[in-house]
């Protein structure tokens, strides 16, 4: 059970001057995020400034459009090329910004060919292979998509091989950046843009906008749908620009006319269902997320531009299966990872996990659960053959991992990402140092608190508050996500009236309870084996989730946690 914290909102609600007629918890759930007043109401549901913001503002765009303008206009000549790279990554952010950029330059005349690498052979970002193969056709242009701020030696490739380079990317761009003929990243010292925290398909996206705002066309709505993609999966802030691009993009997704989506939809069983970032977050990214986890992240890519029913079928049947099979081995080698760790006589404050079930394409996932699991950074490491490893990490809030990894960079081969998620690739004999140097920096930076786990509970409600018009207008604060996310409540003395095991492997929880007044269903997730028989009243956390069912919208509560109370 996590420690429960209800956000004390006193200094806040001395100052409140939201409207009066708000239901008091959603009112609460507002002061919670810093949202006081009717006016930062407003700014928050519809913001006074144009959106999205102008593509100019962002520093390199105008020299990359004026390239990429030259390019469309030039001549098919001997010795000019219309043949323009795009490297993206292999994560659902890298796979739609590149689906965004392969469309635009090919609406536009150009040979736009997509490369994705291969997880294991070439890791993340711009690798040599890709330079070669670009430069082995003739390309005289790369796009980067995602990835490419710290590619420094390949962009120099690159360059020695008369390829341009123009590098889109949202990571934490090093002291010294490649020299590029163009970089495109908000984080770039200097950079004047309004909104830093767009993603790498943000970023596509800003440059598609320019390319057709240059050239006097609307930008096409069904890229957005790709935006939000890239924008829910890579859990970047769901504010200003973010929200916008999200609010959007599920609206063009719940219409969608990819017939790789809509093959997609049917097997997930999405049909005739609205499109929500939990839709997004749950069921479409994991699915989009399987190829390159367990295959080749193209076959993604494949499904997200095929106008080919008949690919878009069978691709779609192909990444349901990967997504089965990629839940299976995380869950095998999540399980193998904590026995390993219950060997211990104490958790480490830095968790490093080398175990052989543990494969390229699941280590991210395996210490995203180590790290929920032990309330502590965790990485998972995972063989890419003979003496070499690559580490996946993910973090808690109070810890920096990119500072970290940063602070042991002489042991890398390579190394990036973000403060919560990140990566790096090693030499098996650097292994013990790197474990004795993450657990220096974390003893340094980490107090007790940080490791004990938190739930942050938004208000204490009853079941009888959990009217059509909270619902409603906890509807108009979405969509949720990071910087946004969805309001826990907590309800004490609940009644337990029924307990059903749902799943394949009877791995959930699905509970009726009641206040005396209304019931509702509880959905408990992966929490089976821990419930205890004989529970009949609980104290609960929760969030409240919808679902079109025939047209009829049902709500049920999603435990976050529970205590039993009798």
């Amino acid at each position: 059970m996590k420690h429960w914290k209800l956000k004390d909102l006193s200094a806040a609600e001395s100052r409140n001057t939201l409207p009066g007629d708000l239901s008091p918890a959603i009112a609460r759930v507002l002061l919670a995020r810093g949202i006081d007043s009717s006016e930062k109401l407003q700014l928050f549901l519809n913001p006074p400034h144009r959106l999205p913001h102008c593509p100019m503002r962002l520093e390199g765009m105008e020299s990359a459009l004026q390239l990429l303008n030259q390019t469309i206009n030039s001549p098919s000549t001997e010795g000019t090329s219309k043949l323009v790279g795009i490297v993206g990554d292999f994560d659902v952010d890298g796979i739609t910004g590149t689906a965004i950029l392969t469309e635009v330059l090919t609406d536009f005349g150009l040979d736009a060919l997509p490369y994705l690498p291969d997880r294991v052979a070439e890791g993340h970002g711009l690798s040599e292979e890709a330079v070669r193969y670009f430069s082995g056709l003739g390309a005289r242009l790369i796009i980067t998509v995602d990835c490419g701020v710290s590619s420094r030696s390949e962009v120099a490739l690159a360059n020695s091989l008369g390829l341009k380079v123009i590098v889109t990317d949202h990571h934490v761009p090093p002291a010294d950046p490649p020299k590029a003929f163009s970089i495109i990243n908000p984080g770039v010292p200097g950079n004047q843009y309004p909104f830093p925290e767009l993603c790498g398909a943000g970023l596509a996206l800003k440059l598609a906008q320019g390319l057709y705002q240059l050239r006097g066309l609307p930008t096409p709505r069904p890229l957005l749908e790709l935006a939000a993609l890239g924008t829910i999966a890579d859990m970047v802030p769901l504010v200003d620009e973010n929200r916008f691009l999200v609010t959007e993009g599920l609206a063009e997704l719940s219409r969608t006319r990819r017939p790789g989506l809509i093959a997609m939809y049917k097997l997930a069983g999405l049909e005739d269902k609205p499109i929500t970032a939990d839709t997004v977050a749950f069921q479409i990214a994991p699915r989009l997320n399987a190829a390159g986890r367990m295959g080749h992240a193209g076959d993604s890519l494949k499904l997200l531009i095929t106008s080919d029913e008949n690919d878009a079928e069978a691709l779609a049947h192909k990444l349901e299966a990967q997504n089965r099979e990629r839940r299976d081995l995380t869950l095998e080698a999540f399980e193998a990872a904590s026995r390993k760790l219950s060997n211990l006589e104490s958790i480490p404050p830095f968790i490093l996990i080398d175990e052989p079930a543990v494969t390229p394409g699941v280590a991210g996932l395996v210490a995203g659960k180590l790290a929920r699991q032990y309330q502590r950074p965790a990485v998972a490491l995972a063989s890419a053959g003979e003496d070499i490893l690559i580490g996946s990490g993910r973090s808690i809030p109070a810890f920096n991992l990119v500072q970290a990894f940063d602070q042991c960079s002489n042991l890398f081969l390579r190394h990036g990402g973000h403060s919560q998620a990140a990566g790096f690739t090693i030499h098996r004999e650097n292994v013990r140092g790197l474990q004795t140097a993450l657990s220096k920096f974390a003893l340094e930076r980490l107090a007790e608190k940080d490791l004990e786990p938190v739930l942050e509970i938004d208000a204490e409600i009853e079941l009888s508050d959990l009217t059509p018009k909270l619902l409603s207008e906890l509807e108009t604060l979405e969509p949720f996500g990071v910087a946004n996310p969805r309001p826990v409540f907590l309800s004490r003395g609940l009644h337990v009236d029924e307990i059903y095991r749902i799943g394949n492997a009877g791995q959930h929880l699905k509970l009726m309870v009641n206040d005396g007044g209304k019931r509702f269903p509880a959905l408990a997730f992966d929490r089976a084996s821990e419930w205890e028989s004989g529970i009949k009243m609980i104290d609960l956390a929760y969030t409240i989730s919808a679902d079109v069912w025939r047209g009829r919208t049902r709500y049920s509560l999603v435990v976050e946690d529970y205590c039993a109370t009798d």
